[in-house]
């Protein structure tokens, strides 16, 4: 049984067959809470490790961000020694219909794809439990082969035909991240440039950051992170702040122009000599549809792939498969 799972610093992403889930990637301790019938957002995990007799609760996606206490949103490289990003492949994997013994197809960023990728399948290699979602029946979970891919490399994969000769350029702007790869397309197959590939550490959360730092110059407020990812998301013009009106979508536009404008510029630089000569640019990531605009206007002609939030996810899957995972 094969999953892939795209753990994305903004949202985690699974496919399995023709199952497909998605939920942000926040995690906060679960707590009681007042019943007034079915849940209509995000779920409450719980998983226990062989041996243990009392399960762990956390509230994972939509519900952490709506009412979790000491949320949390991870942006660090040590990611995968930390329990929350547990909680993300577990509950993603048990969502889409995982059991027993799976095999797991995963990714990392370009910039630290080489230094992290023997600790990523380490960690996910270990992660064994007995796990229930939304207090569905519990089942367990293993993951006996895993296998990590660089990102923006899924999204080439998830292509169902690529061109036979000339330059493809590929940005995939992520939650914390833009990745960005240039490879060499011939009848033969494609070759990267590693000189053109890397990431960079800019994406959504620096909008975010940018935003939630203008929101506290007009209200005196901080606003961390979660709460300012929900108010991106809502995409609400206006917002009722202490008893009066507070207009949001100035200052959410302000914050993507002014982030989309630097992602573009950094990645145009990146390319250098080559960004003249670039046959095809694809867009990918949940950022691409954010800075869409700011990136078509130094990259004419640049497009957004099918699905562009699943692309990596759907090429890790097609990846695992054809080595046989």
């Amino acid at each position: 049984m094969l999953v892939s799972v795209d753990l994305g610093y903004g949202y985690t992403k699974a496919v399995k067959e023709n199952t497909r889930v998605i939920f942000p990637s926040v995690v906060a301790p679960a707590f009681d809470s007042l019943d007034f019938g079915s849940r209509i957002y995000g779920h409450v995990l719980e998983y226990r490790k062989p041996g243990e007799k009392a399960a762990r609760r956390f509230f994972v996606g939509e519900l952490a961000l709506k009412e979790g206490r000491a949320a949390q949103v991870i942006l660090s490289r040590e990611r995968f020694r930390q329990e929350a990003a547990a909680c993300l492949v577990l509950a993603a994997a048990y969502l889409a219909g995982a059991e027993g013994r799976v095999d797991l197809a995963v990714g990392l960023p370009l910039a630290y794809y080489r230094s992290r990728r023997e600790e990523a399948a380490l960690f996910l290699r270990t992660l064994n439990a007995h796990v229930s979602v939304d207090g569905e029946p519990e089942k367990y979970l293993s993951f006996d082969r895993v296998v990590v891919y660089p990102q923006a490399v899924g999204v080439i994969y998830s292509l169902e035909r690529l061109p036979e000769r000339g330059l493809l350029g590929v940005v995939d702007v992520g939650f914390h991240t833009t990745d960005y790869i240039l490879v060499e397309c011939t009848p033969e197959g494609v070759a990267p440039l590693q000189a053109y590939t890397s990431s960079l550490e800019m994406g959504v959360a620096t909008a975010l950051k940018v935003f939630a730092n203008r929101f506290a110059q007009a209200t005196g407020v901080p606003l961390n992170l979660a709460d300012a990812q929900d108010l991106w998301v809502s995409r609400r013009e206006e917002v009722t702040f202490r008893g009066r009106p507070l207009g949001i979508g100035e200052m959410r536009e302000a914050a993507r122009r002014e982030v989309g404008q630097a992602i573009a510029q950094a990645v145009h630089s990146a390319w250098s000599e080559k960004a003249d000569w670039i046959d095809r640019v694809l867009l990918a990531g949940g950022g691409a549809v954010d800075f869409y605009n700011e990136i078509t206007r130094l990259f004419p002609g640049a497009e957004l792939v099918p699905d562009p939030q699943w692309a990596n996810a759907l090429g890790f899957y097609r990846l695992a498969q054809a080595v046989g995972v």
